[in-house]
């Protein structure tokens, strides 16, 4: 227990981490109820009791106790992972808003405003609900989405905003493999959502809110309309102000789909990298303070200073203020003489910001940074120690192309389970735009702190060359043979075993262990086993999907690993199909073999047959009644697509349904006409599925 207890205490923070994570991690998996919570709490409050008694009681004289009460304390941050996961939730937070019958919602705009279209959509905090004539203390944040036409209509952070009572919980996923955009708002603490008209919300006049994140918004937008100024390129301003200053509200899909397809996506993320490439700079300008004495601690506080005032130039981006403090508490370490654990300064700083919002845990933003740095502090000293060159030049760069692998390896298995892919020329691509990133930043900030006139234009004139450089180097590197793995597709158990084979085989050759290289070769054995299994039912299924789409239509017919899409969309690359439709078509088959039928054709393939309103597949019929067309019912069907409100009783198709066939209702059908076909279906004693608020219909042969 001893040798524990010394283990740790060189890198107390680690323990404290991982005992926070669990507990958050716990959360996830076990049902939330009241009962529990305050179980927990109790729990929770009766450790802390016992801990203080033992330090009370022995003041830590009793060394064999050490250990007991170093699980106590473990326990205890168990235990407050899962209260502090779970205390914003509405079924745990007695005054949250959603539990009022209110008439109005007041509250301020606590996020910056996005406009797409005639939509504006925001983050809103809401401080009180009206109940009749009186205003009632709430707490709670809530996704407005504001439908205008009005162009006056301005929101901005700290606008206080009246609203109508009309929000509704955010839905869960309606097809297989769908984003969970209502998960990844509970992260947020947001779990409602409400669609409003202009007419039905008002501003009071009154601003609230954090003055300082609404100067820094200002601020931030202030620096971009300088970069549209500067320069002539509407493409070349947008990646100056999404490099600089993280703002990409500007930035074009297809400048983001070459960097996903390059393995550079991170550079457009203004996050730990772009705050260590301010950090650098600065660091070297003030190296001279660096020799012992007060200087140290003036140079700390000027460092420290620079950092946050770059994350004010930001608008505070969460991204920002998470690199800022990871690397604030390592500037504080190295200031004080405690540089010697890099582990204990990384686990610290996310120890800390898990306190502070544990919804960190599942964002993937936060997941990357910290497994970027863990990778460089622990794998790229191995991999600079694998060559050594005679010439220092040679292992400066060797050095340099180590810590851009130890990054992109610890990262591996994250970036397939999140996105689905692996950009297989990720390593001269990152080798590439790393300098020339810098470079850009740094003349941004020139430009910014310098006044407009001829020598900035022409200054400005310079960077744009070198950026739509930089960006034509890109798109050659995306357009090399085989640039992209795509449509990889890991459950969790799968990704947490990529990480077990990499981190037993690395410490297999790292401590010389026989046991750990056995561990990793196991691994490695199993996970193509999982891999191979997961292939062989891919091929060999047979699936029927028909989407969730609102009112419009998507069906997947998946004959093995060749899927087929019908619907009536102009293309694959609708907003809706590459939302809803494509992950599930990826995930079930191998998308590279994707057929798209336009809705009316004739197709046929092998036991796949489309004709008008009619599909065969394999030997069930799915038959489409629309009620803008006047398609016959020749055939009996196994499943009968009820769309756009028929007119026609359901006690007309009696002679051409079967007994076994399925009746579905999609979304573009009106409430009355769902409510009509239910009855009959009742009635007529016909099985019946509604696709309106429910999930995708899934038939897979056996």
């Amino acid at each position: 227990m001893s040798r524990f207890i010394n283990y740790h205490t060189q890198a107390p923070f680690v323990s404290f981490l991982l005992a926070l994570i669990l507990g958050i991690g716990i959360t996830y998996f076990i049902p939330l109820s009241i009962l529990t919570y305050r179980f927990i709490l109790i729990a929770c409050l009766l450790l802390i009791a016992c801990f203080f008694g033992l330090a009370i009681g022995t003041k830590w004289k009793v060394r064999y106790l050490y250990g007991p009460a170093f699980i106590i304390f473990l326990t205890i941050l168990i235990c407050f992972g899962v209260l502090l996961n779970w205390k914003s939730n509405p079924v745990i937070d007695h005054r949250h808003f959603s539990h009022y019958q209110s008439n109005h919602l007041l509250g301020f705009v606590s996020g910056e405003p996005k406009v797409k279209g005639e939509i504006i959509s925001t983050e809103m905090t809401i401080n009180y609900v009206k109940i009749k004539d009186e205003y009632k203390p709430v707490r709670g944040k809530l996704l407005l989405k504001i439908k205008t036409k009005e162009k006056d209509l301005l929101l901005h952070y700290g606008d206080e905003l009246c609203i109508l009572s009309n929000f509704k919980r955010l839905r869960q996923p309606y097809n297989p493999h769908e984003f969970d955009y209502a998960v990844y708002m509970s992260h947020r603490g947001i779990w409602h959502e409400t669609f409003l008209t202009s007419d039905a919300l008002s501003k009071t006049g009154r601003k609230t809110g954090n003055p300082l994140i609404s100067y820094a918004l200002e601020t931030r937008k202030k620096m971009v309309e300088k970069f549209n100024r500067y320069f002539k390129s509407k493409e070349s301003a947008a990646l100056l102000a999404t490099l600089v200053l993280g703002y990409r509200a500007s930035l074009e899909k297809e400048l983001i789909k070459v960097f996903s397809a390059t393995g550079t996506i991170h550079i457009l993320a203004v996050s730990g990298m772009h705050v260590g490439i301010v950090f650098a700079l600065f660091a070297f300008c003030l190296q001279w303070m660096n020799k012992g004495g007060w200087l140290r601690y003036i140079r700390l506080l000027l460092l420290l200073l620079f950092i946050w005032a770059y994350a004010l130039l930001t608008g505070f981006a969460p991204s920002v203020l998470r690199a800022a403090f990871m690397i604030s508490i390592f500037i504080i370490g190295n200031t004080l003489r405690r540089a010697g654990n890099g582990y204990n300064s990384l686990a610290a700083s996310a120890f800390f910001l898990l306190l502070y919002n544990p919804g960190f845990l599942r964002d993937v933003g936060f997941q990357l940074s910290y497994l970027a740095v863990l990778g460089i502090i622990w794998l790229m000293p191995l991999l600079s120690e694998l060559v050594r060159f005679k010439y220092e030049l040679a292992n400066k760069g060797w050095s340099y192309v180590s810590m851009s692998c130890a990054a992109q390896l610890a990262n591996f298995p994250l970036v397939l389970y999140y996105f689905h892919l692996f950009p297989v020329y990720f390593l001269p691509a990152n080798l590439f735009i790393t300098l020339p990133v810098s470079l850009i930043i740094y003349a941004g900030f020139l430009l910014l702190m310098l006044p407009l006139n001829k020598f900035t234009y022409g200054m400005a004139d310079i960077l744009e060359q070198f950026v739509l450089f930089v960006n034509r180097v890109l798109v050659r590197i995306e357009q090399w043979p085989l640039a992209t793995v795509k449509s990889i597709w890991l459950t969790s158990y799968e990704y947490l075993m990529l990480y077990l084979v990499m981190i037993t085989l690395v410490l297999a050759f790292q401590f010389s262990r026989k046991q750990l290289f056995y561990v990793s070769i196991i691994s490695i054995l199993v996970l193509g086993l999982i891999v191979n299994q997961q292939l062989w039912s891919k091929h060999n299924s047979n699936r029927l999907i028909i989407f969730n789409v609102n009112d419009q239509m998507a069906i997947g017919l998946i004959n093995g690993a060749k899927p087929i899409l019908y619907s009536n969309a102009d293309s694959i690359q609708q907003a809706f199909i590459q939302y809803s439709v494509i992950p599930a078509l990826e995930a079930y088959s191998s998308i590279q073999y994707l057929s798209f039928i336009k809705e009316p054709v004739k197709f046929h393939l092998n036991d796949i047959s489309i004709t008008n309103n009619h599909l065969q597949f394999m030997e069930k019929q799915l038959l489409i009644l629309d009620g803008r067309k006047n398609h016959p019912i020749a055939t009996a069907p196994d499943w009968l697509l009820v769309r756009n409100n028929p007119k026609r009783p359901l006690d007309s198709l009696l002679d051409t349904l079967k007994k076994s066939t399925l009746l579905i209702l999609d979304g573009s059908n009106s409430r009355h006409t769902i409510d009509r076909w239910r009855a009959d279906a009742e009635r007529l004693n016909i099985e019946f599925y509604c696709l309106k608020d429910n999930f995708a219909y899934v038939w897979s042969a056996k």
